[in-house]
């Protein structure tokens, strides 16, 4: 009987130390994303390249601006000219309302002279 107890005994503390002995699993903490670090150099250009590239710059910027120049230049004036256009469409429209009635008048006179019947087939 003693043997069944030293054996729950000897039994014991290896369960325990076993459950000691596990380890326990953490949780990570979140790592931030790295950014991959090029080892490879940039090719070295030329000064003579960089200045060669910063005229040609130059020069399509100042060609863009003339272009940009000459289509604000020439939408003005057709904003201008649609303007005028407006304006003297206007001044027809209200030079043919009053041309009409008289219009009208003078062929009611000549047609009662002549004594032939009036008929209106344009909208009053």
């Amino acid at each position: 009987m003693l043997d069944i107890f030293k054996k729950n005994q000897e039994d014991q503390p290896k369960e325990e130390k076993e459950a000691i002995a596990e380890p326990q699993v953490q949780p990570e903490p979140p790592q931030e994303p790295t950014i991959p670090v090029e080892t490879e150099e940039q090719p070295k250009i030329n000064e003579n390249d960089l200045m060669a590239m910063l005229q040609t710059l130059k020069e399509e910027e100042t060609t863009l601006l003339t272009q940009k120049t000459e289509l604000l230049t020439i939408e003005e004036k057709l904003r201008l000219k649609t303007m005028e256009e407006i304006e003297s469409t206007k001044r027809r429209i209200e030079d043919l309302k009053t041309e009409i009635p008289e219009l009208k008048q003078k062929c009611e006179g000549l047609a009662k002279t002549l004594e032939i019947p009036v008929y209106n087939s344009a909208a009053d």
